[in-house]
């Protein structure tokens, strides 16, 4: 029997599997054609003549992380845009808006993100004279408001007549005048015509996001999708921005990421009649699938539009009926699309597993349905998600984030927020993400999040722990259930037949055990998809 020839073995304290309940542990694994051939002790893996060897002592080596819920092309053009996240209120947003405006013709349009309601509330009049007539649209952190400047509402043809859009709200003065917030669906109403980065122009920032994300040990993603299917590009133009931004310099992920590319809800009509299929890889390329239609259900937290249940009436937007979310369930079954149902209030929620459940059930092989964020839970609905077959897609960077927000906004429900220890007890399925540019792209700070539900320079400690995730259960959430959820049975692992999509880290196995502040500063000394580089420190 001829000895099995190895590409690649790697020695060291190599997780070949994190489930929920613990790590599964080797000393050596061996990569012959981009997957993992051979697993077990230092003596069981053969090295012959041609093998490269890499020892990586103490350094622990685990599968690749995937982010579960990013927006890549978001993230990408993020780069270029003003970033208003720690703006030092209406006036720091205003500098930096002046600051933007110096350097732009004077119809360029000024775009940026992270502002929210305490920054902008008395400061509007402020932020319209500081972009000095030009085109403005900044979206608030959690993207879900924006403010346009009047040139971009003229521009969009928005006035004192313009009705609220179902599944939005023009935010007007005392007047009735509009101020140029906008919340929910009353965005597309401006959207389309702001100038975005795309083709040749998004090149060198989506190229250098890829190699961020790798140099974390992220070698997977699911791009989660735009809000319509307006604004898209090139031959893949039908599916919407991001998508066809993405497939349009597919060279520059093919090979270098395993993504999973999501659609608008709006294109899965589009997507039916090219056969496209959730899971189902692209034509031509090695590293890049289908992925689920995204339909938005509610708002925020943030922008205080996710819907809830209340005593006294139903608060927050709902963006989509019932019989819209049936008809498109209903599509998406007959043509092997899943969805991912945005869906952060506890209404939204409830909503979206009623429409699943009375869907007719998925045909063998068709990846399973996504609630995407489920930051407010009832507790009678955290049993729902498994018997149903319905991925729990967390950010749990958001808890750190939103702590403050859920503590003010959402009384005497604050237990049921991010309530990840409930799902998994019940048996669902959870799979991690970053929803970056939102938050932090760093699956470290998510991790460190998923364990203590703040961020390390929190000094008031972990924030409501009953329903935080041990450390092998996050690392699963951001490994093993992301392959789960998209039923691929050789990612999210480093056993016999894996895909070799690994990262060997910046610190040992033992640091990532304590899941203390260490945590939040790991990085990947080298990256591999399918055995291949694709970061090097």
């Amino acid at each position: 029997m001829s000895r099995l020839h190895l590409d690649l073995v790697i020695r060291g304290s190599i997780v070949t599997g994190a489930n929920p309940d613990g790590l599964e542990v080797a000393e050596a694994i061996g990569i012959a054609d981009g997957r993992v051939a051979s697993v077990g002790r230092r003596d069981e893996v053969p090295i012959s003549t041609g093998t490269r060897l890499l020892d990586a002592g103490d350094a622990a080596v685990i599968p690749g992380l995937h982010d579960f819920h990013i927006h890549l092309v978001g993230l990408a053009r993020s780069r270029r845009a003003v970033h208003l996240d720690d703006a030092a209120g209406a006036g720091g947003i205003a500098s930096r808006l002046s600051a933007a405006a110096a350097g732009m013709p004077a119809d360029g349009w000024i775009t940026g993100r992270g502002w929210n309601e305490a920054h902008v509330a008395s400061g509007l009049e402020l932020l319209e004279g500081v972009v000095g007539g030009r085109p403005a649209f900044l979206m608030s952190h959690d993207g879900h408001s924006a403010w346009a400047s009047a040139a971009a509402r003229r521009l969009a043809g928005l006035d004192g007549v313009t009705t609220d859009p179902d599944g939005g709200r023009i935010e007007r003065d005392g007047h009735g005048d509009a101020t140029g917030i906008l919340r929910e669906r009353a965005l597309d109403l401006v959207a389309p015509f702001v100038t975005r980065l795309q083709g040749e122009e998004l090149r060198e920032p989506l190229e250098a996001t890829i190699r961020e994300l790798a140099s974390m040990g992220i070698t997977g993603a699911s791009e989660a999708g735009d809000y319509t299917d307006a604004n898209g590009i090139g031959t893949d133009k039908a599916l919407g921005d991001s998508y066809s931004s993405l497939t349009d310099l597919g060279d520059l992920i093919d090979g270098h990421m395993r993504l999973t590319l999501g659609i608008p809800a709006d294109a899965v009509a589009a997507a039916t009649a090219r056969g496209l299929r959730t899971g189902a890889a692209l034509d031509g390329r090695r590293t890049m699938r289908f992925g689920w239609a995204k339909h938005y259900t509610d708002g925020a937290l943030g922008s205080g539009t996710a819907a809830l249940f209340s005593p006294d009436g139903d608060l927050g937007i709902m963006r989509v009926s019932p019989e819209r979310l049936d008809a498109d369930l209903t599509a998406g079954r007959a043509a092997g699309i899943g969805l991912a149902l945005h869906a952060i209030g506890d209404r939204a929620i409830a909503s979206a597993l009623d429409a699943v459940e009375r869907a007719v059930p998925r045909a063998p092989g068709v990846p399973r349905d996504r609630i995407e964020h489920a930051q407010l839970l009832r507790s009678s609905d955290t049993g729902r998600f498994a018997p149903l077959g319905v991925v729990a897609s967390i950010q749990p960077i958001h808890a750190a984030a939103d702590r403050e927000l859920v503590e003010a906004g959402w009384p005497g429900r604050q237990d049921d927020a991010y309530a990840w220890r409930s799902l998994a007890r019940a048996g669902a399925l959870l799979a991690a993400g970053s929803d970056a540019p939102v938050e932090s792209a760093n699956p470290w700070l998510g991790l460190f999040a998923a364990v203590h539900r703040r961020f390390p320079a929190d000094a008031r400690g972990d924030w409501r722990p009953a329903q935080a995730l041990t450390i092998t259960e996050a690392l699963s959430a951001y490994t093993l259930g992301p392959a789960r959820a998209i039923e691929a049975a050789d990612e999210g692992h480093l056993r016999i037949g894996a895909r070799a999509d690994l990262a060997v880290l910046s610190v040992s196995l033992e640091t990532l055990h304590r899941a203390d502040e260490a945590l939040a500063t790991v990085r990947s000394e080298l990256t591999l998809v399918d055995g291949q580089e694709v970061h090097r420190a």
